[in-house]
């Protein structure tokens, strides 16, 4: 898991793989668009490396369900809103609640292993690996609306 914010002037070419390094310049080239953009899928190479602009409520944390990707890669950006995410490395101990990896690339936990919480707020940005089970989109004092990027990068090309 990588956390940051798209204001740092951190070398990432240094620190990252290149389709990485590409989904942060994505982010840092169309930063000012999102708030305008329509909500929905946006292709960049296919169902290799897309874009995803939605709006949502944020939940209580009991209400948000743990999830896990295996073909992908996510990078979770904050435009609008402040949400509060857990979570931590996928060690094999979480129960199993449901499996859509063929239709969805998701596996939902009941509950998160060793989590740890963060919380997101505009400019920010948090990385997700295949390893990394996340817990998205809850409160982060009392229920807002929140705009959202996700940018979907195939774990084969990275």
């Amino acid at each position: 898991m990588i956390f940051s914010n798209i204001e740092t002037g951190e070398a990432i070419e240094k620190k990252y793989t290149e389709p990485v390094v590409r989904a942060i310049r994505y982010l840092k080239e169309h930063q000012h668009e999102f708030q305008h953009m329509e909500t929905g899928i946006y292709p960049i190479e296919g169902d290799d490396f897309f874009v995803q602009v939605f709006d949502v409520t944020t939940r209580q944390k009991e209400e948000a369900r743990p999830e896990v990707h295996r073909k992908y890669v996510e990078l979770h950006y904050s435009v609008e809103g402040k949400e509060r995410i857990g979570f931590a490395v996928d060690l094999g101990k979480n129960k199993v609640t449901e499996t859509l990896l063929e239709t969805k690339d998701a596996i939902f936990y009941a509950q998160i292993d060793r989590e740890a919480e963060l919380v997101l707020e505009p400019g920010d940005y948090a990385i997700f690996f295949p390893e990394d089970v996340h817990r998205p989109i809850w409160e982060h004092g009392g229920k807002t609306s929140i705009r959202r990027v996700v940018i979907k990068i195939n774990e084969a090309i990275m």
